[in-house]
């Protein structure tokens, strides 16, 4: 990773790496769900009947259309999930098609991880920038990926600013803490150890259930060791 400076014994513990391991994860546990509630919402633009009438009925086409390329995507069939098969559409296409909706944005934000997951990190982003989603944790997760391929870029402060919105967009038990810790560990891998301190410091008063609290307490003790001289 193009941030990353070669790991000493604490730095093993935990990186960032393994964080969007652990995003992954969650996205895999939730998607069936969060998919099923997003196809439910319709946003409709435009007062005129005729237009929700129009908003409407695309949307459902757009329901019944992306269904094919979920089924690739969970199975990791990435290519076939983005460009589709010949008789079902992709992603891309389901993007290009309807974008406007509710399907449209969240096929936007798949695109965003199938891009991220075959390391095209400037199509990933620009896809997470673009996928405008009602979901509230696929947009702190959208947010939070931002992140994730900023990394990748070698953009550490913009990485930085992503992952603590993430953090900040909606409280939670499982997505403020983990990307806290990722916001810690780019500021801990630039030598600021002050907010290191602080984004560990989070973690440990505010979140004590975390599976990483123990490592942030460890994180936190250095950081505020080695940010003694910074302001």
């Amino acid at each position: 990773m193009s941030t990353k400076p070669p790991a000493t014994s604490s730095d093993k513990d935990l990186d960032i790496g393994e964080m969007y391991t652990r995003s992954e994860m969650f996205f895999e546990k939730n998607k069936k769900a969060v998919t099923i509630g997003l196809g439910a919402v319709v946003v409709i633009v435009g007062g005129l009947l005729g237009m929700k009438w129009l908003s409407d009925r695309k949307a459902k086409q757009a329901q019944e259309v992306i269904w094919k390329a979920q089924y690739y995507f969970e199975i990791d069939s990435l290519d076939l999930a983005i460009n589709g098969d010949g008789n079902y559409l992709g992603f891309q296409q389901v993007a290009d098609q309807y974008g406007g909706s509710s399907t449209g944005n969240l096929a936007k934000f798949y695109l965003g991880v199938c891009y991220h997951q075959k390391g095209e990190y400037e199509t990933a982003l620009n896809y997470y920038r673009e996928a405008d989603l009602d979901d509230d944790i696929l947009r702190v997760m959208a947010t939070g990926n931002q992140g994730d391929v900023l990394v990748e870029l070698g953009r550490p402060q913009e990485a930085v600013d992503r992952f603590m919105k993430a953090a900040d967009m909606v409280k939670s038990d499982y997505t403020t803490p983990m990307f806290l810790m990722k916001a810690g560990i780019v500021y801990q891998q630039q030598n600021d150890w002050k907010n290191a301190a602080k984004c560990f410091g989070r973690i440990v008063s505010d979140y004590p259930g975390s599976p990483d609290l123990n490592t942030a307490k460890k994180y936190a003790a250095r950081a505020n060791a080695l940010s003694g001289g910074q302001s």
